[in-house]
């Protein structure tokens, strides 16, 4: 049976969340688990692939990645309850591009403070 995932972009999304704070990944070692692009990871995770027939083969391939049925991330499996935001504001570097290693950098900041976000609870 083939689903189309595609139509329940927002609720995959959602639950793939889940699925990666419970078990402790980041999009950077789901990327490399599953073999898709970090970007795409990206646009998965914010329900905004723009191609019907290539998403639904990319959570086909995230389900097969992890021996998962392929109905588990339409339905609610794990529930987490997200963290108080917290603002931080700054005029620092505004106009400015970063450089590709400081762009580097900076995405291994954001995986590592991912994981720290998991323990805070």
């Amino acid at each position: 049976m083939m689903i189309n995932f595609f139509d329940h972009r927002t609720q995959i999304a959602e639950n793939i969340k889940a699925f990666m704070r419970f078990k402790g990944y980041t999009k950077l070692s789901l990327s490399k688990l599953t073999g898709i692009s970090r970007p795409t990871i990206d646009l998965i995770l914010k329900a905004e692939s723009p191609n019907p027939t290539i998403y639904n083969n990319q959570i086909a391939t995230i389900n097969q990645s992890f021996e998962l049925p392929e109905d588990y991330f339409l339905e609610s499996r794990i529930t987490i309850t997200p963290p108080e935001p917290v603002y931080a504001y700054s005029d620092h570097g505004i106009g400015e591009a970063r450089s590709e290693r400081a762009q580097h950098l900076l995405d291994g900041l954001d995986n590592i403070l991912d994981i720290y976000a998991l323990y805070l609870k």
